[in-house]
C-alpha cells in the first residue's frame, strides 16, 4: 500500500478536525441541528479527494485540494461557532474561497470536455469567458437556493438585499479573476497535459468522449 500524499493527509486532518468540532459545539450546546449536520457535510467532503484518488477515478491537483479542504474547514467554523453572524466580514471571506473552488472544478471539466470530445474547442480568451459566464448562473441559482433554505427551515443565510448583493459581488469577481489567471495559467501548458495529470479513470473517459476512434490522452 502506497504512502499517503500530502493532500490525502490534509483531507483526513481535516475530516478529524471537523467531526471534532462538531462534537466540541454539540455538547457545548453552540450548534443545533442544522448547523450540526452541515458541518458533518463538510467533514464528509473533505474526504471526497481522497476517495476518488483512492478508487482510481481521479487524481486532483494537491494545491488544489488544498484550497478545498481550507474553503470547507472555514465554512464548517462559521456555522458550527457562528462567526456568519458575529464577524460581518466571515460570509465574504468564504464566498469568496467557494467561488475560486467552483471555478477551478468548472475550468478542469472544461479542459477535460475539450481534450476528449472532438466537437468542444475553446481559442483563445474564449475558455476563461466561458468559465465566468458559467459561475454567473451558478451564483445566481445558488443566492436562490439558499432564500429557499432559509424559507423552509426558518435558517438566515440571506440576512437583507444587501447581503445577497455582497455575495454575488464576490462570486463575480472571484469568478473572473481566477478564470483570468487559469487562462494565464494554461499559457505554458497544453489542454492535454492538464488532463493527463488529473489520471482519470477509464470510464469517466469514455463518459466525456463523445466521438468514436477518438484516443484519449
Amino acid at each position: 500500500m502506497r504512502r499517503p500524499s500530502y493532500d490525502e493527509v490534509a483531507c483526513v486532518a481535516a475530516s478529524v478536525l471537523i467531526l471534532a468540532l462538531c462534537a466540541h459545539s454539540r455538547l457545548g450546546g453552540f450548534s443545533r441541528g442544522y448547523e450540526f449536520n452541515t458541518a458533518l457535510v463538510c467533514a464528509a467532503i473533505c474526504m471526497v479527494p481522497v476517495v476518488l484518488k483512492r478508487a482510481g477515478a481521479l487524481t486532483l491537483p494537491g494545491p488544489f485540494t488544498l484550497l478545498i479542504v481550507f474553503s470547507v474547514c472555514m465554512h464548517s467554523l462559521g456555522v458550527l461557532y457562528f462567526s456568519y453572524d458575529q464577524l460581518y466580514f466571515y460570509d465574504t471571506i468564504t464566498h469568496t474561497l467557494s467561488s475560486v473552488v467552483v471555478t477551478v472544478c468548472v475550468f478542469l471539466a472544461l479542459m477535460c470536455y475539450q481534450v476528449l470530445d472532438e466537437r468542444v474547442r475553446f481559442t483563445g480568451m474564449s475558455l476563461a469567458v466561458f468559465v465566468a459566464l458559467i459561475m454567473l448562473g451558478f451564483s445566481v441559482y445558488w443566492e436562490f437556493l439558499e432564500n429557499v433554505v432559509d424559507v423552509l427551515t426558518g435558517t438566515r443565510m440571506q440576512y437583507n438585499p444587501m447581503d445577497t448583493a455582497r455575495d454575488m459581488v464576490c462570486n463575480t469577481v472571484a469568478s473572473f479573476v481566477t478564470s483570468l489567471a487559469l487562462q494565464r495559467y494554461m499559457v505554458r501548458r497544453t489542454p492535454e497535459s492538464m488532463v493527463e495529470a488529473l489520471h482519470l479513470h477509464p470510464r469517466l473517459v469514455r463518459f466525456v468522449s463523445r466521438s468514436r476512434g477518438r484516443r484519449p490522452c
